[in-house]
């Protein structure tokens, strides 16, 4: 099976999404808004904070401060979303933006509520053993549900989104008790690499909903058990992007547990990966793919483009690290680009093939803001559910006007 292909369609996408009413809007972003700056916030330990489910509103509006009381839950005070793609007030002021009709984040906020209707009005499907021999599947799809939901809801601070995220999250928390064909060492077999590319999905979901209380002190504890016993162990630490998807789900699961340790270990597990990067950029375990070299470059990068942007949000600087060899972020994403409209000069294959650009594209383009990169995912814009990692509705969570 390969380690990486070409993003799969959006299968979620239905039809043009909902227009959220402004003043919709500019009430949660009072919720949201009152939260982090634009600043950098420093890691720290994330301790447990009580939780509950309350009834949705009929409409979309401000998560209550003080949630009510649900049968068999006890109600407590919500906390702060601490961002990981986006910080909570850079969120709110895109809402903002998309609410007086601003693109591209009109337009990205319409599709993202389009996105995630079916989920809204379906439901999860856990495994208590979870095998994943292919690239798809439900783990897949519900990563990205319960990730949609989320974002919708700190968009529109519409309850009834992060009720539903956290059926998806809390479905497979506590269901799944064992990951079968989980190969964290070898590349024999495919559950540690697709868990790897999805899982920070559920913890983007479970940050985001913070605000709004619907998880009570016993999700967050038994999610945070799930996530540090039985996905943790199974992140694949290879060498090449298969280890690039392992260094990313654990940055961002110790990042959720307040594990210090385990972040620095994550970053520096990603520093070691850089510094096989070649000094024109190049990264040799991908380009020697064949007619995919290409393909698998890009994988690669995402993952490690989006340790980055989690690293600058807890005022960490990866994005300039150069490595051992002299290779670096913004070299590697210049490979791509040299090359994705001249594939025929591509060095290690002649008959390499142009994949779909991928989602990072926004986040990189919004750290380094290279004139000639929009060429390659513009057309591409607004970049919703399509791919097949947890990095995804980038045009929302990062996307930048474009000159």
């Amino acid at each position: 099976m390969a380690e990486t292909e070409r993003p799969s369609p959006d299968r979620h996408r239905r039809r043009l999404g909902l227009l959220v009413v402004v003043a919709v809007v500019l009430a949660g972003i009072a919720l949201i808004g009152s939260r982090l700056g634009a600043g950098s916030r420093p890691l720290t330990s994330i301790a447990p904070s009580p939780r509950s489910v309350s009834s949705p509103p009929s409409s979309g509006g401000p998560p209550p401060t003080q949630p009510t009381e649900t049968a068999g839950v006890s109600s407590s005070p919500a906390s702060a979303s601490l961002g990981y793609l986006v910080l909570p007030a850079d969120l709110a002021d895109r809402a903002s933006k998309a609410a007086q009709g601003v693109e591209p984040w009109q337009a990205a906020q319409q599709g993202l509520l389009s996105d995630v209707d079916a989920a809204l009005n379906g439901s999860p499907h856990p495994k208590v053993k979870l095998n994943i021999p292919g690239t798809e599947g439900p783990f897949v799809d519900d990563t990205a549900s319960a990730y949609g939901l989320a974002l919708a809801y700190a968009v529109t601070g519409n309850q009834q989104y992060a009720v539903q995220a956290r059926s998806y999250i809390m479905a497979w928390a506590s269901t799944t008790t064992r990951l079968v064909n989980a190969c964290p060492d070898t590349g024999a077999c495919q559950t540690s690499l697709i868990v790897g590319r999805v899982v920070a999905g559920f913890v983007f979901a479970a940050d985001l909903i913070r605000p709004s209380g619907v998880m009570s002190s016993d999700d967050d504890a038994a999610f945070r058990a799930w996530l540090h016993d039985l996905i943790l162990p199974n992140l694949s630490r290879r060498i090449n992007n298969w280890g690039d998807t392992g260094d990313f789900s654990r940055a961002v699961i110790t990042d959720y547990l307040g594990d210090r340790a385990g972040f620095d270990a994550a970053l520096a597990d990603w520093k070691t990966k850089m510094d096989l990067v070649a000094p024109d950029g190049h990264i040799p375990e991908e380009v020697r793919r064949g007619t995919a070299g290409l393909s698998y470059t890009q994988e690669a990068l995402q993952y490690k483009i989006g340790t980055a942007r989690l690293a600058e949000l807890r005022g960490i600087d990866l994005w300039s690290y150069v490595g051992k060899q002299g290779g670096s972020l913004e070299k590697a994403v210049g490979v791509l680009r040299t090359y994705w409209f001249n594939p025929a000069a591509w060095p290690w294959n002649a008959n390499v093939k142009i994949p779909l650009p991928s989602p990072m594209w926004e986040i990189a383009y919004q750290h380094f803001q290279d004139p000639a990169w929009p060429a390659v995912f513009a057309q591409e814009r607004p970049f919703g559910t399509y791919g097949h990692s947890a990095i995804r509705w980038t045009t929302l969570t990062n996307g930048i006007a474009i000159p």
